[in-house]
């Protein structure tokens, strides 16, 4: 195990969710995972072991990945949040909104790529 805090993979599609959390095992890491944000904060409430978060932008339930974001800030400043999105825009976009330690993944991400964003997190 990597000496990092757990991985949150927040993503509504459970493809993604099974393929991040496969990707995360590979490379050391533990992780959980949530399909919504509601789901998200009620882990970040009752697992203090998380301290990164990996969130797709564009979640279909409940509220946008960015708004989860900052309620994670909320909770838990000093959190590393990862977010992803197929849409370069809506990354840059939310990289505007976000403190400067936010990284940004793009979707499809491949394991090597998801490997080199957590690196930068830690």
């Amino acid at each position: 195990m990597n000496d990092v805090a757990k991985v949150l993979v927040v993503d509504d599609d459970q493809m993604m969710r099974d393929f991040a959390a496969r990707a995360l095992r590979s490379l050391g890491y533990s992780s959980v995972t949530a399909a919504d944000a509601a789901a998200a904060l009620r882990v970040l409430e009752e697992d203090r072991l998380v301290g990164i978060l990996i969130i797709d932008l564009r979640l279909k339930k409940g509220e946008a990945g960015a708004q989860l974001a900052r309620e994670a800030f909320a909770i838990r400043p000093d959190i590393r949040v990862l977010l992803t999105s197929g849409d370069p825009v809506a990354l840059q976009f939310a990289q505007r909104d976000m403190p400067q330690h936010v990284e940004l993944l793009p979707k499809p991400f491949r394991r090597h790529d998801l490997e080199e964003r957590l690196s930068r997190l830690q």
